[in-house]
């Protein structure tokens, strides 16, 4: 029988996955510009129109993941992953550790001055937020917002790495998480099903095959999760006091997932936006969810799965062994049940991709 604290520790990781994914998801939610103005076309009102060009002046530069990037991924992870093992396994993990450690640290001082934004803009209304993050200063749009998120994130960024506490080092991963879901977007499901279809032999490989090349009890995934002294991984430990004996669930996990529930997201928003009469904002108006939510279901179960085969078999599981083929399949089947398979597979991510497959269907 597992202790209290184990199953403490399981329940927190679980939580802890689905946080950023939820958040992110959400986040990673845009207003075509075609909605845009068909919103303002159908409005006609002056205060309408000028909160949707503040909206324009907000858009984020989206940057989509193709199927050649897709194919590319796991190539590119295995290189990462086994340069990291080699510098671990031949070179001073104290020195590896600091200089990766203050690259990281770099990138999370700009992750958690991002996080605390969005915090910001959802606690204080989109008003409140406006008049403090907008500043105009001559021709340059400034946001204001970062002269207070900026100094707190150095703090805590600082203080992780100094402190090497456990709880920090979570929030630093944790934000991480929320911006890579939030940012990184796939073009369409196929891509999707390729890089998760991709991961999926990686990290059977990385966890299991790799003993064949580097000798028994060799755990190229679980050596260089472990060794790297850095936020890559939420953990959290099975016994508070003190803090010991550590689980963990390395961001992988939770990102890539996460961004295919958030292209679940989307496309449920486009389905919205279709049957609408008129446009609406993403996070005006309540929509219907049944992808995300069948594809969110089956990241609980799938993740459930890996840490009830963590515990049955004791020893280190492959994640992406039970959630690659939970997240594809739930959207599938959701869609061949509402007959929406055709529309599914055939769906590209933003504005572009819609003008290109309108010029299709005409020719």
């Amino acid at each position: 029988m597992a202790s209290a604290g184990l199953y403490r520790a399981y329940a927190a990781l679980l939580v802890g996955a689905l946080v950023p994914i939820v958040a992110g998801s959400r986040s990673s939610l845009v207003m075509p510009k075609s909605a845009k103005r068909k919103l303002r076309a159908a409005t006609r009102r002056e205060g309408e129109n000028e909160a949707d060009r503040e909206d324009d002046d907000d858009d984020e530069v989206v940057e989509r993941m193709t199927r050649e990037d897709a194919y590319f991924f796991p190539i590119l992870g295995s290189c990462v992953l086994l340069f990291l093992f080699l510098c671990f396994k031949y070179l001073d993990p104290v020195w590896i550790n600091r200089i990766l450690g203050g690259y990281l640290a770099t990138m999370a001082v700009g992750g958690l001055s991002r996080t605390l934004a969005q915090i910001a803009r959802a606690t204080m209304g989109e008003q409140r937020y406006r008049s403090l993050a907008q500043a105009q200063y001559s021709k340059l749009s400034f946001r204001s917002i970062y002269f207070y998120t900026v100094p707190v994130a150095v703090v805590l960024s600082l203080a992780q790495i100094f402190t090497g506490n456990w709880v920090l080092s979570n929030v630093v991963a944790l934000a991480f998480a929320y911006n890579a879901i939030s940012l990184l977007y796939l073009d369409s499901f196929v891509t999707g099903s390729i890089l998760l279809g991709g991961l999926f032999f990686y990290d059977v490989w990385w966890v299991f095959g790799s003993k064949a090349v580097f000798g028994p009890g060799a755990n190229v995934m679980v050596d260089v999760a472990k060794s790297f002294d850095a936020p890559i991984k939420i953990v959290f430990p099975k016994s508070l006091a003190p803090a010991r004996d550590f689980t963990l669930l390395g961001l992988g996990d939770i990102v890539l997932p996460g961004v295919f529930l958030a292209l679940a997201l989307r496309f449920d928003y486009h389905l919205a936006l279709e049957r609408a009469a008129v446009p609406f904002k993403p996070h005006a108006g309540r929509f219907a969810k049944p992808y995300f939510n069948t594809c969110f279901l089956a990241y609980i179960l799938g993740l459930a799965t890996t840490i009830l085969a963590m515990h049955t078999f004791r020893a280190a599981q492959p994640a992406l062994l039970y959630l690659s083929p939970a997240c594809v399949a739930s959207v599938a089947v959701c869609a061949l049940v509402r007959g929406e398979s055709a529309k599914l597979w055939a769906y590209v991510d933003g504005d572009e991709g819609e003008a290109q497959g309108d010029e299709k269907k005409q020719e």
